[in-house]
């Protein structure tokens, strides 16, 4: 709604031409309707579900997760390599954070960066950011993410196969617990070095 009204304000200040109320408000509810509906990520049920969620032969599955402080504008970021017989586990702390979702990008391109350090060449990345893998899977991406998908997309040119895949927050415990962990550790800090600061 409020888009719709930005572009009706715009087209007057700029074009002088003034839209209807009504018309107004049909744009916006047919832009919202065409919002949800490419926004909602297709959710089948748990039968249907887990043979999409099985890697092809040989790629090593990837989730990664962020956690994020709208107070100190700081993020944990957690992803986690599947392998056996033990995950490989990472953490990062992130300063200067503006969004969640930028958080959750910036934890996907650290762990972009990881499989390329490791010479992983066969990868499937999963996210339980929806608008972060349909950014990544297609051509649409925000300005927000812009950069960060750029950054992911070329990145990624050095494996031999990779592919970002959305999975749900209920299977993604793992690196979200690594990403929440790093958030909690370092927001005691912060709280210490304004304590214990020089006067």
């Amino acid at each position: 709604v409020m888009w719709s009204l930005w572009k009706a304000r715009n087209r007057l200040v700029f074009e002088g031409f003034s839209a209807l109320p009504e018309d107004t408000l049909s744009t916006a509810i047919r832009m919202a309707r065409e919002w949800s509906l490419k926004s909602k990520p297709e959710k089948p049920d748990s039968r249907s579900r887990i043979p999409e969620m099985i890697s092809p032969v040989g790629s090593r599955i990837v989730r990664s997760d962020a956690a994020w402080s709208a107070s100190s504008l700081t993020a944990g970021a957690g992803w986690v390599i599947l392998s056996s017989p033990q995950n490989m586990t990472f953490q990062q702390h992130l300063e200067f954070v503006a969004s969640p979702l930028m958080a959750e990008g910036l934890a996907l391109r650290e762990a972009v960066l990881t499989c390329q350090r490791l010479k992983l060449q066969h990868i499937r990345f999963e996210s339980d950011s929806a608008q972060l893998i349909k950014c990544l899977s297609s051509n649409e991406t925000s300005a927000e993410l812009h950069s960060v998908v750029f950054d992911i997309l070329k990145l990624s040119e050095c494996f031999d196969s990779v592919s970002f895949v959305w999975l749900p927050r209920e299977r993604n415990v793992e690196a979200d617990a690594l990403a929440k962990g790093d958030l909690a550790l370092f927001e005691p800090l912060v709280v210490g070095e304004i304590v214990n600061a020089p006067n």
